[in-house]
This record gives structure tokens, C-alpha cells and sequence, in this order.
């Protein structure tokens, strides 16, 4: 596994926080949903590792201290530092298919999918070993990432490199079409907490529950990138219907109780 520098730069203050992924909301959704599917042994470890603190405690920690971690991603990458954040992000063609590479071209590219795989497998196979800070920030990244990887517009596809990097509008508004998906949409539909959003998304049953649970991170980050393709299709300043929006909260609601089922397994699988 590439080493995982944590600089401790100082406290940060929190405040107005940028949307990223789900934001908070959308996050704390996906573990709450996690944390009820955990088996006992997953529970227990976490409950250690975690210092008694809730999963749903560090969903959005990624985010929210990202100027503060650093990650030496042992890439001598030709435009840009060293040291780079840890990317949030996949990539993908255009036709979905997934594009596991850390260059396009001469572009590199932060790819999170090649970035947390192998914190999946030490954690599995080194968990008992690793250091309290590292089981702790390995589980946190876990978390996020998860999360991060069912969101439509965390895919980088060949075609929309900026990944929703511009604005359309939504409800008479303009709006980066990335936080449309991160937050807006969400906040819109569901003015209240991620334990009734949880509630109210979690309706599965466990036959639908376990089909859900296959496969791995790539093969999910693929189910987003081909399920999403079609929100390339709007461009600068493209105008999002009412009956649009109904459409994509759907979608958003079954990205993220998948993301929720899925961590669960993975954590099951981790700590079995």
C-alpha cells in the first residue's frame, strides 16, 4: 500500500463548507444506513477502532478536512506536486466503462477508485496491526469514498472532464450542475435529518438487499457511471424541470441506499 502521510496542520475551523460528494447530509445517510446492516464483529471493531464514536461521526470527515490531508500518492506526477489531495472522484468513458488510469494523456488525474482499493485491502489484512490514526483515517476514507462513488456527478467522464463543474438552473437558479447533485437535490426533497432520510430510503428487502451487495467498488463505480451517463446531456445553463427533478431524486435515493448496503458489506467483509 502507498504511504498515507497525515499532516496535522493546526485546528480548522469549520464554517460555510463547500459542497462536495453527498455533503453532509447525503453522507451521514449512507453510514446510518451501514452502521444497521453492520454484523456483530464488524460492530465490535469499529466501536474499538472509532474510540466509541459513530461511523456517521466521520462521513463527511474527508471533506471537511481536506486542506489538512495530504496524501504522498508515490506518483511523480509532471503537472502538479508530490503531495495532492486524495481524489474524491473516478473516471469513465463514454460509454461508462471505467478508465483506471491515473492519466489522460499527459493530464493526471485523481482517481479514487485506485486510491482507496488499497486502504480496503490493508485495512482487511492489517487492521489488528495498524497504528490507532491509520485504522481510524483507513475507515473514514472507506466511508466516504464509498459514498463518494455512487454520486452522478463524481465521474470524470472523457467527454465532461470538469465532471459538472458549471452551471444549469434548477428551480428558476443557477446551479453548478456538480452541487445539483451533491446537495441541492437533496435539501429540496428532504428538508430534515439523515436518520428520517434513512427511515424513509431503506425499504428494501433482504433478497433485494443481498443482490444489491455483490460485487466490489469497481464494479459499483461502473453501475453509477453507465446509470448517470445521461446527466452529461445537460449542458451550460440547461433549465431542470419539475418532472425532471422528480426523476433524479429517484435516482439520487437509490444511489444512496445502495452506497449504504454496499459499505455495510464491505465492513462485514473487512472485519469478518
Amino acid at each position: 500500500m502507498k504511504k498515507i502521510l497525515l499532516l496535522v496542520l493546526g485546528a480548522l475551523v469549520l464554517g460555510a463548507m463547500p459542497a462536495y460528494g453527498w455533503g453532509r447530509l447525503g453522507h451521514s445517510t449512507v453510514a446510518k444506513i451501514a452502521e444497521d446492516y453492520l454484523s456483530p464483529k464488524a460492530k465490535k471493531y469499529i466501536d474499538k477502532y472509532l474510540a466509541g464514536k459513530s461511523i456517521i461521526h466521520y462521513a463527511s470527515y474527508p471533506d471537511e478536512y481536506r486542506s489538512v490531508h495530504l496524501i504522498d500518492i508515490g506518483f511523480d506526477a509532471t503537472n502538479c506536486p508530490r503531495k495532492t489531495v486524495w481524489g474524491h472522484s473516478f473516471q469513465a468513458n463514454k460509454d461508462g466503462s471505467l478508465y483506471l488510469s491515473e492519466r489522460r494523456g499527459t493530464e493526471y488525474v485523481k482517481n479514487c477508485l485506485l486510491r482507496i482499493d488499497p486502504v480496503i485491502k490493508d485495512l482487511k489484512a492489517n487492521h489488528k496491526n495498524m497504528t490507532d490514526s491509520a485504522r481510524l483515517v483507513s475507515i473514514a476514507y472507506i466511508v466516504h469514498i464509498v459514498g463518494d462513488l455512487h454520486c452522478p456527478k463524481h465521474i470524470r467522464y472523457e467527454d465532461e472532464p470538469t465532471s459538472g463543474g458549471y452551471n444549469i438552473v434548477y428551480r428558476g437558479k443557477p446551479v453548478k450542475h456538480h452541487n445539483y447533485w451533491d446537495g441541492t437535490l437533496l435539501q429540496a426533497y428532504h428538508p430534515w435529518g439523515y436518520s428520517d432520510l434513512a427511515k424513509l430510503i431503506d425499504r428494501y428487502s433482504a433478497k433485494e438487499r443481498k443482490e444489491i451487495q455483490k460485487g466490489d467498488i469497481f464494479t459499483w463505480a461502473e453501475e453509477n457511471a453507465r446509470l448517470s451517463r445521461y446527466t452529461v446531456a445537460r449542458g451550460v445553463g440547461f433549465e431542470v424541470t419539475g418532472l425532471m427533478a422528480n426523476e433524479d431524486i429517484k435516482h439520487a435515493e437509490r444511489q444512496l441506499v445502495c452506497a449504504g448496503y454496499r459499505l455495510a458489506a464491505l465492513f462485514n467483509e473487512i472485519f469478518k
